[in-house]
């Protein structure tokens, strides 16, 4: 298993995009096979996200990204409006 734990901020004037290019990608990533969990968080601030991604193998996550809603909501959408994107990717302990 491959867990991700991505940490993303965004401007006050570009939250609500965020949002709409979340839900979507939340949405249809859940569907992926291969996708054991998949959530978005919103932090207190409004304007700060995380997701907490689990996969079955580093292959079933390699094609979430070469997927179109991956393209058009993470490349094209949330990585071009986000002030911060940090992504820490770890397995599990035992």
């Amino acid at each position: 298993m491959i867990a991700l734990h991505v940490r993303y901020a965004f401007k006050t004037e570009d939250v609500d995009e965020a949002v709409r290019c979340f839900t979507a990608l939340q949405a249809a990533t859940r569907e992926e096979d291969g996708c054991l969990a998949y959530t978005v968080y919103r932090a207190d601030d409004m304007k700060s996200f995380w997701l907490h991604e689990e996969w079955e193998s580093n292959a079933h996550l390699e094609a979430h990204f070469k997927t179109e809603h991956f393209e058009r909501y993470s490349v094209n959408g949330l990585q071009k409006i986000a002030t911060i994107r940090e992504i820490t990717r770890g397995a599990p302990l035992a």
